[in-house]
Parts: structure tokens; C-alpha cells; sequence
């Protein structure tokens, strides 16, 4: 009768701490045996020994003990004779476990040894890499699962990571298990600085009229982008004119099973700016903003802002069709001598252009038409999602964020799509 007490004569290997003279010791990890052969990797200093157990009568057989491969010797084989059947003593726990043996505990020794002591960039580099991992990814509180039995189990484990919305464990998870260095996306630890970009908050124009009590105080743009913002609505600004915008600090959308990626990105990467809707289309002779083009022609509308009062440049009069909505609809109506200045040379120059065509609205409470984009610095085919969102937030945030399983995205011109 076989010595069930053992947990290893089930048919696998422990795996716990071992020191041998050499002073070596092992890192600690388990894969499923596929033979179930005992064996056990506990704590050794010299040879072991084997233990009989059981008198039944049967064939000789031979019990095994695993000695420490840190220097110590390897263990005694068990004593056999007629009528017993022999197992091997184990001072490690579990079952169904396999060490690879060309890891023994004098490289993995040397391995740490070189963490411990590094200097250089990419030594450190490593150390924090690993580091990471074990404190995120390692397996600190056993595993409260059987290991997989089969190819269908794995599946199954790979299936759910999927489902959660983990690419980068899902890959990990395949490189663990054909036992190759995987993927080594962020993982969330503490970054060593704040992210190279904020949202500035600017002053914000606040013209007279209807919508004046609605209109922010200040307004959000992205750090890099504020200069050139300012520079353009200080233009605006000598020639007597103002434009308000409309535009907060934008938050991740969290991340959750089902969860998807909202379809226009570039908000969150603060590359839009929102001209407020509500100082325009209500009676374009008096509105502070006005959807305009020269009198006559089909040339496309065009945002631009009224001289309020005469600036340092002087603005002359034109002749325009200019758009009015009500609750329900929008007309074309005509303005003569109206001293108008359309905002896209002053903004282009900081880099936000209106959409080309702009989508014209089709009563008061249309918003499309106001949107403004700036995409100087995205590159097709090179400019990666995660690039653009680790500008702006910290790594933690990105990986709650719904965009977690999308940082591979590839700029394609117009969004982050799969890279072709």
C-alpha cells in the first residue's frame, strides 16, 4: 500500500525553498508534470533518504528522494525487497508539479545576484521590470485552482482572459506556458514622474448676450497646445472679437467586462476644442458667433466671431449668408455690412481645424458644427494609442481605462485603428 500521506506521491513535484552547502536556492514556480512521477524539491542538506512503507505482497519497486541542487548531494534510492511497495519521502507539499532542471539554484543564485547589485541603466531597467511583475502578476497567495489538466482547461483560461479584456496577461500567459520572455507591457506600477502633459485651464471669453450666464469660466487645453491657443485668441482679441469655448479636463472612461471604446478618441487625448454652440444660430446680427460665407456663393459655411467693439486691427465689413435655426430647423439669412472674422486662420495656426465639410445643423441645439481637432504630431501608421494616452495619464489609470486592451492602435489619418 503506498504511502498516501505524502502529498508529492500523487504524482508530481513540490516546489519550496532548497539550500544546499553550495549556498544556492531555487525560485520558486510549478508547472504540471506530464508523466506524474514523484519527486520533491524540498528543503535538503545532504542525501536523502527513501522510506519503505506497506507489507502487501508484490513486485520490488524503488522509492526516490530529491536532494537539494543548490550543492548538496542527490538523494539515496529507497530500500526494496519482496512484498513491499516503496515511496519516496518528500519534505515539500503539493502535487502535479514540474522544476526545470536547467534552472538550478546556483543560476538562479548568479540571476539575483545581478539584480541585487545593478548599476547599469539597463540592469536597473530589469530589476524594476521584475519587480513589477511580482508585485502585480506574481504568485504571492497560492493558486486557489487545481493547475490545468488538459489543452480544453488552458482554453478555457485564455477564453476568460479575453473576455476581461486582458491582452497583455492572455499573452504573458502563453509565453509562461512555452516557457519564452512574453510581452512586457506597463503594469501599473507607480511611474517615476507625473505624465509629461496637463490640461490647462485658460481664461475663458464670456461675450454679452443670451448665453453669457452658461459660458465657462475658464477652459481646458492640452499643455502643449496652450501657447499657440492663446496666441491665436489674443489675434482674435485686437481685432475686437471674442470666441468661447466650452471644454473640461477630460476623465477615462473606466474599464468593464462588455465595456467598449468610445467611437471618437481624440477627445480624451485633448486634441478637440468645443466652441460654445449656444452664443451662435440665434440671430446672427447680434450673435457673438456666427456660421457664415460671402454673400451669393455655395462656398462652405465657416465659424466666425462679430466685432464686438474696435480693436488695435481694424476688421472691414463684408456681405454674408449666414445660418439661423429655431427649436426645429435652420434657414439662410443675409447680412450686409456686418463686420465678421472667420476663426480658422487664427486657430489653424495653433493647429485646430473645423471638419471639412462642417456639418451643418439642423435646429438651435445642434453641437457637431462647433467641434474643433488638432492632430499635429500624429503620424499614420507610427503613432501608437498608447503613446498619445500616456502623454496626458498615469499608467495605472490607462490600464482601469476602457482603452486598457487598445494601447496597440494605430493612427490611420482619421482614427487609432488595428495596425494593417
Amino acid at each position: 500500500m503506498a504511502n498516501t500521506s505524502n502529498p508529492a506521491a500523487a504524482g508530481g513535484v513540490a516546489l519550496g525553498p532548497q539550500q544546499g552547502p553550495g549556498g544556492g536556492r531555487a525560485i520558486i514556480g510549478s508547472i504540471p508534470t506530464p508523466d506524474g512521477q514523484s519527486s520533491s524539491t524540498g528543503p535538503s542538506s545532504g542525501p536523502g533518504t527513501g522510506t519503505v512503507s506497506g507489507s502487501s505482497p508484490g513486485p520490488p519497486s524503488v522509492g526516490t528522494s530529491t536532494g537539494s541542487t543548490g550543492g548538496g548531494s542527490t538523494g539515496s534510492t529507497g530500500s526494496t525487497g519482496n512484498g513491499s511497495t516503496g515511496s519516496g519521502s518528500t519534505n515539500g507539499s503539493g502535487s502535479g508539479y514540474y522544476v526545470d532542471p536547467g534552472f538550478n539554484s546556483a543560476i538562479a543564485g548568479s540571476f539575483l545576484n545581478i539584480l541585487q547589485n545593478a548599476t547599469s541603466p539597463d540592469a536597473l531597467n530589469a530589476q524594476s521590470i521584475i519587480l513589477r511583475r511580482i508585485a502585480l502578476e506574481g504568485d504571492v497567495v497560492g493558486s486557489r485552482v487545481p493547475p490545468p489538466k488538459n489543452i480544453t482547461e488552458i482554453g478555457g483560461y485564455l477564453n476568460y482572459l479575453t473576455t476581461t479584456n486582458q491582452p497583455e496577461m492572455r499573452s504573458q500567459t502563453l509565453a509562461g506556458i512555452l516557457g519564452v520572455a512574453g510581452p512586457n507591457p506597463p503594469l501599473g506600477w507607480l511611474a517615476p514622474g507625473a505624465p509629461a502633459l496637463t490640461m490647462a485651464k485658460l481664461q475663458n471669453d464670456r461675450p454679452a448676450g443670451a448665453a453669457q450666464p452658461s459660458i465657462p469660466l475658464t477652459f481646458a487645453v492640452r499643455s502643449d497646445f496652450a501657447n499657440a491657443v492663446s496666441a491665436a485668441l489674443a489675434s482674435l482679441h485686437a481685432q475686437g472679437c471674442m470666441l468661447p469655448f466650452q471644454n473640461a479636463a477630460p476623465a477615462l472612461p473606466q474599464g468593464a467586462p462588455g465595456a467598449s471604446m468610445p467611437p471618437d478618441i481624440l477627445p480624451y487625448l485633448g486634441r478637440t476644442l468645443g466652441v460654445v454652440a449656444a452664443a451662435a444660430l440665434a440671430d446672427p446680427t447680434t450673435d457673438p458667433v456666427a456660421l457664415v460665407r460671402a454673400s451669393g456663393t455655395s462656398n462652405p459655411f465657416e465659424i466666425a466671431v462679430r466685432v464686438l467693439s474696435p480693436g488695435s486691427v481694424a476688421v472691414t465689413p463684408g456681405n454674408y449668408d449666414a445660418v439661423q435655426c429655431s427649436a426645429s430647423s435652420c434657414t439662410t439669412v443675409s447680412l450686409a455690412g456686418a463686420p465678421m472674422v472667420t476663426i480658422a486662420s487664427a486657430m489653424q495656426g495653433a493647429g485646430f481645424y473645423q471638419a471639412s465639410p462642417m456639418p451643418m445643423p439642423s435646429s438651435a441645439t445642434s453641437t457637431s458644427w462647433a467641434r474643433l481637432t488638432n492632430v499635429t504630431g500624429l503620424i499614420k501608421g507610427v503613432t501608437k494609442l498608447g503613446d498619445e494616452l500616456a502623454l496626458l495619464y498615469t499608467w495605472t489609470d490607462i490600464q482601469n481605462s476602457v482603452f486598457a486592451g487598445s494601447l496597440s492602435l494605430v493612427w490611420d489619418g482619421t482614427t487609432f485603428s488595428t495596425p494593417s
